[in-house]
C-alpha cells in the first residue's frame, strides 16, 4: 500500500475477491471458491454468508453451489428498472414451478446468444436436461431466441440477424429457405404473442414457447417452458403452459 494510506480492511478485499469470482465461470461451490482464491473454507462460508444475507449472492438450485444475484450486478451500473424486473420474473418462476411442472426459464439476450438469468429445472421432475444461470443457448434455435427476434424493433432484429444468418446452424436451412422465410415466421410470432421451437431429444421431440417481457419497447427478457411433445402437444401447452408465464409477465407490471 502507498506510504500513509489506511491498513486494507481484509474482510472487504475477500469479499470482493468472491464477488470477482463468481463473476465469470458462473455458480462456484464452496471448495471450488476456497481453492481458487487460497482461502481457508470457513473463512470463504462466512463471507458467503454474509453476501447471501444482504442479498448479493444467492445458492444455485442445486443448493451446493453459490452465484451472483442480479443486485450484485447493479454494483457497476447504478440502479437498473430493468433488473429489478428480472428479480421479480425469477421470483415469479419459481412460484408457478408447482402448477406448471415443466422447466421454465427467464432469458436475456447477450450477444450473439441466449443467456440463461435463472430456471426452475432443479425444481422440475419433468427435466431432461438442465438449464442453469450462466448457460447461453443460439438464438435461431431455441422458442426464447425466436421470441426475442420477433420481438425487437426492427433495426435490433437487422443487426442480430445480419450477424446469426451466414453462420445458422445447418438444421434451419430446411426450415427457412431464405431470410424471408425466416421473417414470415417472425411476423407469425409477433401475431399470435409467443415464440414456438421444436428440438429432438434421443426418446422424443421437446417442445417449447416463450414469451416477450417488453420494456420501452424492447424485449428485455423471455420467459419459456419446455415440454416432451410426447406427453403435451402444442395446443395443450398453449392453454395450460402459457397462461402461467404471461401471469408472471403480469405480475411485475411490465
Amino acid at each position: 500500500m502507498p506510504p500513509g494510506h489506511p491498513t486494507p480492511v481484509r474482510v472487504l478485499l475477500r469479499g470482493l475477491e468472491l464477488v470477482q469470482a463468481l463473476n465469470r465461470p458462473g455458480p462456484m461451490s464452496t471448495a471450488a471458491l476456497s481453492q481458487k482464491l487460497r482461502l481457508a473454507r470457513t473463512t470463504v462460508n462466512r463471507c458467503l454468508a454474509t453476501l447471501e444475507a444482504t442479498g448479493f449472492v444467492e445458492r444455485a438450485p442445486d443448493s451446493r453451489r453459490f452465484v451472483l444475484t442480479l443486485r450484485a450486478k447493479t454494483l457497476s451500473h447504478g440502479f437498473d428498472p430493468v433488473t429489478e424486473r428480472l428479480e421479480l420474473l425469477r421470483s415469479g418462476l419459481r412460484d408457478i414451478a408447482p402448477r406448471i411442472q415443466w422447466p421454465t426459464s427467464l432469458m436475456r439476450f447477450q450477444w450473439p446468444d441466449m443467456f440463461i438469468e435463472g430456471s426452475t429445472d432443479r425444481d422440475s421432475g419433468f427435466a431432461v436436461e438442465y438449464f442453469e444461470r450462466g448457460m447461453l443457448v443460439p438464438v435461431l434455435t431455441t422458442a426464447s431466441g425466436r421470441a426475442f427476434l420477433a420481438f425487437s424493433t426492427p433495426r435490433v432484429r437487422e443487426t442480430v440477424l445480419d450477424f446469426l444468418w451466414p453462420i445458422r446452424p445447418a438444421e434451419t436451412v430446411p426450415t427457412w429457405a431464405d431470410r424471408a422465410a425466416l421473417e414470415l415466421e417472425l411476423a407469425q410470432t409477433r401475431e399470435r404473442g409467443f415464440a414456438r421451437a421444436i428440438r429432438p431429444l434421443r426418446v422424443t421431440e421437446q417442445g417449447s414457447l416463450a414469451v416477450p417481457v417488453m420494456v420501452d419497447g424492447e424485449p428485455a427478457a423471455v420467459l419459456a417452458v419446455r415440454f416432451a411433445l410426447s406427453a403435451v402437444s402444442f395446443d395443450e401447452a398453449r392453454k395450460r403452459l402459457l397462461p402461467p408465464l404471461l401471469e408472471v409477465v403480469r405480475s411485475t407490471g411490465v
